[in-house]
């Protein structure tokens, strides 16, 4: 699975790591440890889109639905923990 991170809809190829946004990036490579077994597709991908600074918005791609909504779950109790 590919993750990666746009901005005003152009891929962000070299990230500042101590840019805040890219803390983002590194959470969901967290997640995708955990849960990443669930997607079986290896064209699937997950964008970030960072435009808006500090709302991150997620665009799954070619995910399967077990693994979208797991992912999902895991992004909602992460905003409101």
């Amino acid at each position: 699975m590919k993750l990666t991170c746009v901005k005003n809809g152009k891929e962000i190829v070299h990230k500042d790591p101590l840019d805040l946004d890219y803390i983002e990036y590194d959470v969901v490579i967290d997640y995708l440890k955990v849960i990443g077994h669930l997607e079986k597709n290896p064209g699937a991908r997950i964008e970030i889109d960072l435009t808006v600074p500090f709302i991150p918005k997620y665009n799954l791609v070619n995910c399967n639905s077990i693994f979208t909504q797991k992912f999902n779950q895991v992004i909602n109790r992460k905003k409101f923990a």
